[in-house]
């Protein structure tokens, strides 16, 4: 009964539905033709697929130049900005704040006269 589940091993079956998978292969991808041009052909080939490549890491090396260039400019730009403009005080915002705050209070209050009860009579 076992044998009935198997399929039975014909000798030569499996190797000529070997031979005729390879000769479809040969059919859709013949050999290449061997001549004196198949090497400098190759090589040019793969040079192209090169000179793609070298093209796009020419751009990339190019705009990482151009961002370094733009970032430094940018920094003198800023640098020689803040030289142009006036020093900080050397006082903090706290400091600045608190005298500003006083100076308005100072605006609530009328000067005031006090004279000894004494000087009254």
């Amino acid at each position: 009964m076992e044998q009935d589940n198997h399929r039975s091993y014909q000798p030569g079956s499996d190797d000529e539905r070997l031979s005729r998978m390879f000769e479809a292969y040969r059919a859709v991808c013949p050999d290449p033709e061997s001549s004196p041009n198949f090497m400098p052909q190759l090589w040019q080939k793969i040079e192209g697929r090169e000179r793609v490549a070298n093209v796009f890491g020419r751009i990339a090396r190019n705009m990482v130049a151009a961002a370094l260039a733009l970032s430094m400019l940018l920094a003198l730009a800023v640098s020689i900005e803040r030289s142009r403009v006036a020093p900080l005080p050397s006082e903090t915002y706290v400091e600045v704040l608190a005298e500003e705050h006083a100076r308005r209070d100072l605006d609530y209050f009328e000067p005031v006269r006090i004279e000894p009860a004494a000087d009254q009579h």
